[in-house]
C-alpha cells in the first residue's frame, strides 16, 4: 500500500432522516435517502423520488401533502434498498482476487449476481403514472 501510486480509499455512508420534508422545502436522492454506493442502487432510488416528487406536486394542490404522499410512496422502496448494502458488501467489494474475477464474471446477469433480494429491491415500487397531472 505505501508503495502504490493508485490508492484509493473512502468511507461507506448511508443517510437515514426522520423525514424528507421541512416547510417548502423537500429532500431527494442522497440527500434524503442515500443507499450507499455498496448497495449499488443510488442513482435507481434517486430517480425514482425525483419523479414520484414531480408527480405527486403536480397532482396536489398543498406542498405539504405532495411531500407526504412522495415520502409515504418511496420511503418503503429507498429502505428497502438501503438494506442491500449490509448484503451487497460482498459482491460489490470482493475480498479476493479469485471472488474480484467471479464477480466480473458474473456481472453479466446482474439480479443473478446479487440474488433474490437485489430483484425484489430493484422491482419493490411500481411507478404510479402521473399522465393526468397538469
Amino acid at each position: 500500500m505505501r508503495a502504490a501510486d493508485d490508492l484509493y480509499f473512502d468511507i461507506v455512508s448511508q443517510i437515514h432522516m426522520p423525514t424528507w420534508a421541512h416547510g417548502r422545502v423537500a429532500l431527494v436522492g442522497d440527500a434524503a435517502h442515500a443507499t450507499s454506493f455498496v448497495s449499488g442502487q443510488g442513482s435507481s432510488v434517486a430517480l425514482v423520488g425525483a419523479y414520484i416528487l414531480a408527480g405527486e406536486l403536480a397532482t396536489h394542490a398543498d406542498h405539504a401533502a405532495a411531500f407526504a404522499a412522495y415520502e409515504r410512496t418511496v420511503r418503503p422502496f429507498a429502505e428497502q434498498n438501503q438494506a442491500l448494502a449490509t448484503s451487497g458488501a460482498a459482491v460489490t467489494i470482493p475480498g479476493t482476487r479469485e471472488a474480484l474475477d467471479a464477480r466480473n464474471a458474473a456481472l453479466l446477469n446482474p439480479a443473478e449476481l446479487m440474488g433474490a433480494e437485489f430483484s425484489a429491491a430493484c422491482t419493490g415500487l411500481v411507478l404510479p403514472d402521473y399522465g393526468h397531472a397538469g
